[in-house]
Formats: C-alpha cells, sequence, structure tokens
C-alpha cells in the first residue's frame, strides 16, 4: 500500500512539474555551450562557480543540444531522485514508510512554490547534501561510524565543486563533531575525515589548473571571488523582501517542536543551510534547506502534542495557500527565457549573420549564442555590474571587441532604472565603444537592435 502511494506522490509532483513554468537559467545552456566551442573556464568564461556542473552539462549537451526539453528532462529526474531520497532516507531514519511517505509528500507539495521546477547549481546539489547529511547523522547516532564519516565527506566533496556553498556543511559538521566529541585526539581524527576528501578536491583542481595554465582564473572566481569580492559589488546583494521573509518564517514555523526533540539536528541543519540564498535571495536557493527540513515531517506529524499541532496547522495553511497562488499565476506557462520570441530571434540572428562571424551581445539575451549557433567574443561574461565593475574587467572586454572586431553587436535598450539595476546598468567603456563603432541596421524583435560595423 505504501509504495502504493509513494508512486501516487511522485506521479502527482511530476504532473505539477510537467504542467508548471520551467525555468532554464540561461547560464546552464550559455556556459556549457561556450566550453563546448572551446572557451576556456574562468579566463574566457567569467563564471564564479565550481567546474563540475558546467563539465557534466557540456558533455550532456554534445549528446543531446541546447534545446530546452533534454534539460527539462534531467532536471526532472533529479527532482523526482530527490523525492525517492527523502522518502529512503526519512524511513532509515525513523523505520516507519508512513512518516516517510509524509515527508515526500510534504516535499513534493511545498517545493512548488519554492521553485524547484528550474536548473540551477543549488537543486543538483540537493541529492549530495541529502546523502551527505544522511551519513553524517549516522555517524551522530553512532560516533564509531567512521566509514559514514568518510562517505559523507565524498558526497561532500561533490557538492562543494558543483558550487562552493556546500562547504558551509563540512563548517558546521566540524562544529558538531566538536562539541559532540569529548577526546581531543578523536576531535581532530573524525574532522581530518571530514575535511579529507575535499582536500584532496581541491589539491586536485588546483594542480589540474595549473597545468592548464590557468591556476590565477580558477583561483581568482571560484575561490577569492565569491568569498571576498563579490558581496562588496554593486548590485550583487539582494536580501529577501518581507513576503519572502514571511514564507521562510512559516516554513521553519511548522517544525519548531522538533527542536525540542531528539532530531533537532534535522532542522538546525535545514535552518543552517538558509544560507545557500546568500547574498541574492532567491526561493530556489532554498530547495537544499526545504529538502533536508522534510525529512522530519513525518515524524514532526507524529509528535502528539497540542502545541505541535497548532504550529503545524497554522503554517501549512499558510504554505498550502503559497502553493496555490503559485500554482494559479505559473500554470502551462512557456519555458522561462526560453520563450517563443527568444526562439524566433535566434533563428533570425541565424539568418541574419554567417555562422563563422563573433556577435557581441549587448544588454540582451545570452541565450540566443546557443540557439542561434553563434560565439562571442573572448573573454564572455555577462553584461552584470558585479563582474563588469571588477577592475580591469571592462578594459579586458574592450580591447577583444577592438581586436577581434566582431561585425555585428545584438543590442536591447537599457531600462530606466538605479545605475546598477539589471537591464539599465550601463558598462561605460563597452559602452561607449559600441556607440562609436557600430550603427543601427534593423530590428530583430520587438525589443532586440541588430548593430552593423561601420
Amino acid at each position: 500500500m505504501v509504495k502504493a502511494f509513494l508512486f501516487i506522490t511522485i506521479l502527482f509532483h511530476f504532473v505539477f512539474l510537467t504542467q508548471t513554468r520551467f525555468t532554464l537559467w540561461p547560464e546552464m545552456v550559455v556556459y556549457p555551450y561556450l566550453f563546448n566551442q572551446g572557451f576556456e573556464l574562468y579566463t574566457e568564461i567569467i563564471n564564479p562557480y565550481t567546474p563540475l556542473l558546467i563539465w557534466g552539462l557540456g558533455s550532456f549537451s554534445q549528446i543531446f543540444g541546447y534545446s530546452p526539453m533534454p534539460f527539462q528532462i534531467l532536471t526532472w529526474l533529479i527532482i523526482l531522485s530527490i523525492d525517492l531520497l527523502i522518502f529512503r532516507i526519512s524511513k532509515n531514519l525513523f523505520k516507519n514508510s508512513s512518516k516517510a511517505l509524509l515527508s515526500t509528500a510534504f516535499f513534493a507539495i511545498l517545493s512548488i512554490p519554492f521553485y524547484v521546477n528550474g536548473l540551477w547549481f543549488d537543486l543538483v546539489q540537493t541529492p549530495l547534501v541529502l546523502l551527505a547529511f544522511y551519513n553524517f547523522y549516522k555517524y551522530y547516532a553512532k560516533p564509531s561510524e567512521i566509514k559514514a564519516l568518510v562517505i559523507s565527506s565524498i558526497f561532500l566533496a561533490i557538492a562543494i565543486f558543483i558550487k562552493q556553498q556546500a562547504a558551509w556543511l563540512v563548517i558546521w559538521f566540524g562544529v558538531i563533531i566538536l562539541v559532540k566529541e569529548r577526546k581531543h585526539s578523536e576531535k581532530l581524527k573524525k574532522i581530518s575525515v571530514l575535511i579529507l576528501t575535499p582536500a584532496i578536491f581541491l589539491i586536485a583542481f588546483l594542480l589540474l589548473f595549473y597545468l592548464q595554465n590557468n591556476l590565477d582564473g580558477f583561483a581568482s572566481w571560484s575561490l577569492l571571488f565569491p568569498i571576498f569580492q563579490a558581496p562588496k559589488m554593486p548590485g550583487y546583494v539582494l536580501l529577501p523582501d518581507h513576503q519572502q521573509l514571511l514564507m521562510l518564517l512559516f516554513l521553519f514555523f511548522i517544525f519548531i517542536p522538533t527542536l525540542f526533540s531528539k532530531i533537532r539536528l534535522i532542522t538546525l541543519t535545514a535552518l543552517l543551510l538558509t544560507v545557500f540564498a546568500y547574498p541574492r535571495f532567491d526561493y530556489f536557493h532554498l530547495i537544499p534547506s526545504l529538502a533536508i527540513l522534510s525529512l522530519s515531517f513525518g515524524e514532526l506529524v507524529a509528535i502528539r502534542k497540542s502545541r505541535a499541532n497548532i504550529f503545524l496547522l497554522i503554517g501549512l495553511i499558510f504554505l498550502s495557500a503559497a502553493t496555490l497562488r503559485y500554482l494559479k499565476s505559473n500554470w502551462t506557462q512557456e519555458v522561462r527565457f526560453f520563450e517563443k520570441n527568444i526562439t524566433d530571434t535566434a533563428i533570425i540572428l541565424s539568418q541574419k549573420t554567417k555562422q563563422q562571424e563573433k556577435i557581441y551581445i549587448q544588454n540582451g539575451p545570452d541565450q540566443l549564442l546557443p540557439l542561434s549557433g553563434r560565439i562571442p567574443t573572448k573573454p564572455w561574461a555577462d553584461e552584470f555590474p558585479w563582474y563588469l565593475e571588477l577592475e580591469g574587467q571592462q578594459e579586458k572586454i574592450s580591447a577583444s571587441l577592438e581586436k577581434e572586431k566582431p561585425e555585428y553587436v545584438v543590442s536591447k535598450p537599457y531600462d530606466t532604472g538605479s545605475i546598477y539595476q539589471l537591464g539599465a546598468y550601463k558598462p561605460s567603456l563597452i559602452k561607449m565603444y559600441i556607440d562609436a563603432n557600430y550603427e543601427f541596421k534593423e530590428k530583430i524583435s520587438t525589443d532586440l537592435m541588430l548593430l552593423k560595423r561601420k
């Protein structure tokens, strides 16, 4: 009976995924496309993330291409694997299939308004985060389980080199070891086991990029930039608004009773994982946190206390309303960032330009590159202020425009807004160069112009 309900839950989740708006973030297609075209990570593709996902998507897109559907299917498989992992891990932790089913259903329903239906680094990390936590929890319950700690370390290492923020889990687990272990020698031993695989990965990547003469690029963009530079860059920090903060508070409000039970580690870990949403807050960054939190939902329901029921009822009413509101506004929408007008424009661009001609996209959709089969000048960077306001970055791109002299520029008029607002931000040196060297040729969509070199 439980297997039948599990199948229904996963089927229900899959139907909602296929019928609600899918977000294919442009970087998930543009990064692997440029990488497959011979662009070098970090020096020729400005990418502030560790490389594993880009390499993986590069291989994936070589087989399946750059249209949205293969990326949708890949994303849905990842999401459904998270459902199955939540069921399996919850069942193993609490020895109860019904509780595990409730936990799975909670994630399946609540992940929808948390924008789970989109491909991004945090989603890909989530199965690894779940497996890392589960194995650490086994060690936590039985400190002699060194093997579980080793396995947790391996999953952590892979997650970190998909996106750096998973390193917070290493710190968190290390703090728990320091508190839990009494002997100083045991503390050192267990922490050494925990950091062993991430350290090996780091050394291997440093050596690899050193041999590729790209160590400075890898260290600058994937290690130094996210930690020391990005939070200070203009326009980069994006904090939650009042509605988002309320949504987050109600989510954790439900689980307050677990803080007074033996499963508090699950809730505390999920709370820590909300740092994945800093410094640019959005719901989809919280998917790892929601997945961990969901593990204990079945156990929470089983807590037979009136205060627990009150917390649960109030929180679920609010979150259910958020789910319904999301479904109403996102039912059967086009793929975000790959709408018909974008694909139509890509066809026009491929007809108006020659394949060997390089183009530059000014303030426009970079997904036109893989869709039209065109390539930009090197180095390539999104026109984001937190990249282009770095010292020397605009000079490099302006110099490449002068050196490579692309025949065409696809330009979108700048919006009216604050100086560092996306769409309104004008990189001064690049804009000055384009204004001086290109002229209007024709419109290729309602808001995109094709400029030709003078």
